[in-house]
């Protein structure tokens, strides 16, 4: 691909797609952190742009490569918190999570208290899935698996965020919270 075609196609994806890559990585990190780390993804697009699938895998692709992203990031951030623990002599601070800095209704602050007991690939299916709203075929893109897989994964990450509900603050008989309500089962 010629040098200006390659820049055109840049162009468009980035275009097409920065707003979302943004938003998957300001959901799971602070603003500063969540710019960083889209523009990572990008210049990884950039660099790897014959990698990247055109069309319905474009998304995917992003997806998927901004996870190695963001595990890196919070790796390197675990690592400088050790490092200024250990010249400090202070216990490092924990990262705040998107959820602390967005005021939340109860019903969210159940869910969210749930899917904190769940196990980390739990946690990010179901963010993939409710958040990202990601269909399930480029879930099994982005997760390296089958679509039927991920149908499983999601039956069984749903199944214990509903086995957490109670111990989060949820009484039977009321509403479920409309995170538990929308495409996560169909």
């Amino acid at each position: 691909m010629a040098d200006g075609e390659a820049e055109q196609r840049f162009e468009r994806i980035y275009a097409a797609y920065h707003r979302q890559v943004y938003a998957y990585f300001r959901r799971r990190t602070d603003p500063a952190d969540a710019q960083e780390c889209a523009a990572d993804t990008f210049l990884l697009a950039w660099r790897r742009l014959d990698r990247v699938p055109d069309g319905e895998g474009t998304l995917p692709w992003l997806y998927a490569s901004g996870r190695r992203v963001l595990s890196n990031h919070f790796r390197a951030s675990r690592r400088l918190g050790r490092l200024v623990s250990r010249l400090a002599g202070l216990a490092p601070p924990d990262p705040p999570c998107p959820e602390t800095v967005v005021l939340r209704n109860e019903a969210d602050q159940e869910v969210l208290a749930a899917l904190d007991r769940l196990p980390a690939a739990d946690r990010e299916l179901l963010r993939l899935a409710v958040w990202e709203e990601v269909p399930r075929e480029q879930l099994a893109e982005v997760l390296g698996c089958s679509a039927h897989a991920v149908s499983q994964r999601l039956h069984r990450a749903t199944g214990r965020l509903a086995g957490h509900l109670p111990a989060a603050g949820h009484r039977p008989g009321e509403a479920a919270p409309p995170e538990t309500q929308r495409g996560i089962a169909g």
